[in-house]
């Protein structure tokens, strides 16, 4: 009996041995299984970023001034072409007698900011689509016999979506004076036309850069000259003026839509805020409704409506209609500033309903958001680029039209298309119609003070025009009308004009 209970318990020993080496292998199993989920997450988290890297990122790090890998393919790449949506040369490259690398620019000073330069830095679509003019998709044959030959390959070309008449049209019309005018498709995103003034000839940009750079702030004109390297359609900060009023009707429909068919108004021509007036640009309009007093760019009448609005839900509204955010636009650009707080004067609140207070817009952003009315609401990206050619002519990459946002129901769209289309047919903008469009807008006029000049205005206009399944969106800004002999609502009429072949 001793002897089974002895062999008993050195089994059950034993068997209590197995057991723990089980348990100890399941634990070092469960450990490693542990171990390995951690890193198929963790490979799986690297996928992921690796795929929005190309999709989202990549480009923008490509063409990042830091990046070295540029100046090794311009050691071997003859920088492709810029053209425009018919082929028309916009920029190229050639050598000269001496072997050396020469950028041409054959329309000068006319696409200056939106094209750029690549020599003293980069500026326009030569610098956001740096890498893609420093590739070639040359034949493999092809490569290898000028590698033998220590000849360069031909850089792929970048196909924008410029129109190179109506570029050239705008920056004539505009003559010697300073502003900005942009062009769109508002259904597709694709900017047609793009101008800034001052100008400069980027053929010439090396000689001349030091001046470009200077300082000319002691000028008693540096508000209207200096930063001549600003694209001020994009980058060109403004006070909106009455063009401000559509953003105003808009919030004021929100939070009162019972009273907006109920609205009436007597204008004076004038009104007194507090120790200060606000007074109409034309004198007094009588009786309006709001649809008159958008049509006749009422500052009493707006002014009024601004004092009645909730300033965080004005502010809220204002955000969401793109100010203070980075635009989408494939080019550099600044975001717009909404200025108005709980803390500001009665004054100052209704001086910014009528687009008069610190607000500031840029061209671009005004141009998104009319856009995005003309086409039912919806916002869409603004886009430079159509495609990218092989040197045989052959689309390696397209850039296809892309939603960026909603900014609209298609019932807010309707009613405030309602009240552009007012502007055209019986108010401020009158001159616009008739013509072979049917046209929309808003005219402006921003006030700006100048401590040597004294006081002058800058002139906008923003809307569109269409005509069958043509649309073109347009943005004008015309700095210092008064000397400027001109308007941005008469540009934009020619430019409607020129478009539609009226």
């Amino acid at each position: 009996m001793t002897s089974m209970k002895t062999i008993s318990d050195r089994n059950l020993k034993k068997i209590n041995r197995v057991r723990k080496k089980i348990n100890k292998g399941r634990i070092i199993n469960k450990d490693i299984m542990k171990v390995f989920a951690f890193f198929a997450v963790l490979f799986s988290a690297l996928i992921i970023y690796l795929c929005y890297f190309l999709s989202f990122q990549s480009g923008s790090v490509i063409n990042n001034s830091y990046n070295r890998r540029s100046d090794v393919l311009k050691k071997s790449v003859l920088r492709g072409s810029i053209i425009a949506q018919d082929g028309s040369a916009l920029a190229y490259s050639e050598l000269d007698q001496n072997g050396n690398e020469i950028r041409v620019y054959p329309y000068g000073n006319v696409f200056a900011h939106v094209v750029g330069f690549d020599s003293n830095g980069m500026a326009g679509l030569e610098a956001s689509y740096n890498y893609y003019l420093l590739t070639s998709h040359l034949g493999l044959f092809e490569k290898i016999s000028n590698e033998f030959h220590h000849i360069k390959n031909t850089g792929d070309t970048l196909q924008s979506t410029l129109n190179a008449g109506l570029q050239n049209y705008i920056y004539q019309l505009l003559g010697n004076n300073y502003g900005a005018v942009i062009c769109m498709n508002p259904d597709t995103g694709e900017i047609y036309a793009m101008v800034s003034k001052p100008d400069f000839d980027p053929n010439d940009i090396s000689e001349i850069w030091d001046y470009l750079v200077e300082d000319h702030s002691e000028n008693e004109y540096a508000d209207l000259t200096d930063s001549v390297l600003l694209n001020r359609a994009t980058q060109g900060l403004y006070t909106p003026g009455s063009t401000f009023k559509l953003f105003t009707l808009y919030d004021y429909w929100l939070e009162h839509p019972d009273e907006v068919n109920r609205f009436s108004f007597d204008c004076k021509g004038i009104m007194a805020v507090g120790d200060t007036t606000i007074s109409c640009y034309n004198g007094a309009h009588g009786h309006e409704d709001l649809s008159a007093a958008f049509a006749n760019s009422c500052n009493c009448a707006f002014g009024t409506i601004g004092s009645h609005l909730d300033l965080e839900h004005f502010r809220s509204v204002n955000e969401k209609l793109l100010f203070g955010r980075d635009l989408p636009v494939d080019i550099p650009s600044k975001a717009s500033v909404f200025s108005l707080s709980a803390d500001d004067s009665e004054f100052d609140i209704m001086a910014t309903a009528i687009g008069q207070g610190n607000t500031q817009m840029t061209p671009m952003h005004l141009a998104m958001v009319v856009s995005a009315i003309a086409n039912d609401g919806v916002c869409m990206v603004p886009h430079l680029a159509k495609a990218v050619l092989n040197p045989y002519g052959e689309i390696t990459k397209q850039f296809r039209p892309q939603v960026y946002t909603r900014l609209f129901s298609e019932t807010e769209a309707q009613l405030l298309k309602s009240y552009l289309r007012s502007v055209v047919t019986d108010g401020t903008a009158q001159t616009v119609y008739p013509g072979n469009f049917q046209a929309y807008g808003k005219t402006g006029t921003a006030q700006k003070e100048n401590e040597f000049t004294g006081d002058y205005d800058h002139s906008w206009f923003v809307g569109w025009a269409e005509n069958n399944e043509q649309k073109l969106a347009v943005c004008v800004i015309v700095e210092n009308m008064e000397t400027a002999g001109m308007t941005g609502v008469y540009l934009s009429k020619q430019i409607f004009d020129y478009y539609f072949g009226y």
